[in-house]
């Protein structure tokens, strides 16, 4: 019995000296980035309970795709098939289906840059035009269509993210290299698949998810978010906290500061 029990201990300690070593690697090693980011991008998690506690808080990235139109976007782009192959996927049959299984790949994140601009433009020309509908036409629905647009256009200025997917890459080096003289582009890795549209024989890259999602709150930090609750979504509210964020050589984020926003 004590034999297993010390087989147990084992491969658990050695789990963890793993587990470290990655983390000390990581953070010694080259730093890929840094962002100050804020609620927008860091979000509270769901369950309310965890906004109590003093240790154990963890907050999700929040990134986006641009919008097709005002305010609808999707995590997937619309993608050539040559720019697929280029990804290493390939077709899994003569129905130019390519597998679905799904790849990790490196993404490029735009922080408040050209694509956020791009969106807020987006709604301020939808709301401008509503607008002009409805100084034409006075009624309750184009009202309403007015109001929502009005709300959508504040909610982008100071509570949507500004965390955008700009492209994906087989190898780090590519994006680095490109976007190198840009410090509000972080490269994460995420897992995206390939999808074919026959009816519009378009293919899409779907973006399934980035490998890490989360960043762990130090408990020296704990105190910031003490009290507060998640946002609605439809809430229009400025953020309430802001995040000083590192990313080490293994690409994986830390929490270096956070304070309290007025």
């Amino acid at each position: 019995m004590k034999k297993y029990l010390y087989v147990g201990l084992f491969i658990l300690i050695g789990t963890n000296v793993v587990a470290l070593s990655g983390v000390a690697l990581n953070r010694t090693g080259e730093q890929t980035s840094q962002l100050t980011l804020t609620e927008r991008e860091l979000e509270l998690p769901y369950n309310s309970d965890a906004q109590s506690e003093n240790s154990g808080i963890s907050l999700t990235i929040n990134w986006r795709t641009s919008s097709r139109s005002y305010s609808y976007s999707l995590k997937n782009i619309e993608i050539s098939e040559k720019e697929l192959f280029d990804l290493g996927f390939r077709e899994s049959n003569e129905k130019k289906k390519f597998s679905s299984e799904s790849r990790e790949l490196y993404w490029a994140l735009e922080f408040d840059g050209e694509l956020h601009d791009a969106e807020i433009k987006k709604v301020e020309t939808s709301y401008q035009e509503a607008q002009i509908v409805f100084n034409n036409d006075p009624n309750d629905v184009n009202k309403r269509k007015k109001e929502e647009l009005k709300n959508s256009l504040a909610r982008e200025k100071t509570t949507r993210s500004r965390l955008f997917f700009m492209e994906g890459a087989v190898d780090y080096e590519t994006l680095a290299a490109k976007y190198s003289d840009q410090d509000n582009v972080l490269i994460v890795k995420g897992l995206a698949e390939s999808n074919y549209d026959s009816d519009n024989k378009t293919y899409r890259l779907s973006l399934n998810q980035l490998l890490i999602l989360n960043i762990m709150v130090p408990l020296e930090y704990a105190d910031v978010f003490k009290g507060l609750k998640t946002l609605d979504w439809k809430t229009i509210s400025k953020p309430r906290y802001a995040v000083n964020v590192k990313w080490g050589s293994r690409l994986e984020p830390w929490i270096i500061d956070v304070h309290g926003l007025n």
